[in-house]
């Protein structure tokens, strides 16, 4: 998508710990990767912080519409393991199993995510976390 200032163009770095756990965000052009070591504790404070903003957990509609979003934008978030994709969100992102899994097509989960769906909503947190860092990377573009 393009508006009166152009496409999206993202450019940065940023590392931080989450529970004594290192996170790296690179930025560059429309593509956002997130790379935790504990993607767990990672998603779970995520998720804290969103319920503690809104008084509500996130959830599939959430998830679905900040994809959409990120899609619109021209951009797509990557969230990461140190060894392994878990999930992909946003721009160019069309995934039959994020549609079953997660009500849009926008994410599309790793498969290491598909087999934790089973026992809980990581999979959907995963991918709110995703977003979310893309968010705010966008809005500090601005």
């Amino acid at each position: 998508m393009t508006d009166a200032r152009g496409p999206v163009h993202l450019s940065g770095e940023l590392s931080l710990e989450v529970d004594g756990a290192g996170v790296q965000v690179l930025a560059d052009g429309a593509d956002v990767r997130i790379v935790a070591e504990d993607v767990g504790a990672f998603v779970a404070r995520v998720r804290e912080a969103a319920t503690a903003r809104s008084g509500v957990a996130p959830g599939r509609r959430d998830l679905g519409g900040l994809a959409e979003a990120l899609a619109a934008s021209g951009v797509t978030a990557h969230l990461e393991s140190p060894t392994r994709p878990v999930a992909v969100a946003g721009a160019g992102v069309d995934s039959p199993a994020g549609a079953l899994l997660l009500g849009t097509r926008r994410v599309r989960p790793g498969a290491a995510v598909v087999v934790a769906a089973g026992r809980g909503r990581r999979l959907l947190a995963a991918g709110a976390v995703a977003v979310v860092l893309v968010t705010v990377l966008a809005r500090r573009r601005r």
